[in-house]
């Protein structure tokens, strides 16, 4: 199928309707932290093995997680965790690098460098949630996502111990919640955990709701250079 072919340069991204079936749109561009904000405000993400070109996607259905509806699982754990919002970022990247980074196997999860900087751009930017589990002091898991408008793109989540992972995102649903957000996109498979039930909405719905989010988006950034 054909998808678009992005310059160096290029500011914005096609329709995401013109994506192929397996939901590929675009290639290439720049990776920067406002190329990303823009693809998350037109319904795009950004996917690729970290040694090739830059490839977005806008897959047909989207998968989220709407937070006013969201119905915890039980955790059935050994362990006791407690959980901070915002203050071990850093550190959380670090995990997932160590988890997903799998140099017997490098393919999309990969968190590179580059992206590293990105979301730590994003983060001093205030736009980053980032929801982290610690056990008796050392952080074993987390999620985190980027904020835009009143939605949250699912990027990473990670857990070093049984449950770590299922805690991050119950937390950080509820957390979301009250911070207004109303939908957290859960496209991508680092963002996911296999125990949560995640719910289908078309591709014309999902770009509408990003459409607005990025209107409001617009207001609570007006400061912000990206």
């Amino acid at each position: 199928m054909p998808y678009f072919e992005l310059k160096k340069g290029e500011v914005g991204f096609p329709p995401a309707h013109f994506a192929d079936l397996d939901g590929l749109l675009a290639v290439g561009g720049d990776m920067t932290a406002s190329q990303l904000v823009r693809g998350y405000q037109s319904g795009v993400f950004y996917w690729h093995h970290p040694m090739k070109h830059v490839k977005w996607w806008s897959p047909d259905p989207r998968l989220v997680l709407e937070t006013e509806s969201f119905q915890a699982p039980d955790l059935n754990s050994a362990f006791v965790f407690t959980t901070s919002v915002n203050t071990r970022f850093e550190e959380l990247l670090r995990l997932c690098q160590r988890i997903y980074n799998d140099k017997e196997a490098m393919g999309p999860a990969w968190l590179s460098e580059r992206m590293f900087r990105i979301f730590m751009e994003l983060f001093e930017a205030g736009r980053v949630h980032a929801q982290e589990v610690v056990f008796k002091g050392n952080l074993v898991g987390g999620f985190f996502g980027v904020c835009v408008g009143d939605l949250c793109f699912g990027e990473y989540t990670a857990g070093t111990v049984a449950g770590a992972a299922d805690f991050a995102i119950t937390r950080a649903v509820a957390a979301l919640r009250e911070k207004g957000i109303q939908w957290i996109d859960m496209q991508k498979e680092t963002a996911r955990v296999d125990s949560l039930q995640y719910r289908e909405i078309s591709r014309l719905s999902f770009v509408d709701y990003c459409r607005r989010a990025g209107e409001g988006d617009k207001e609570t950034y007006k400061t912000s250079t990206l």
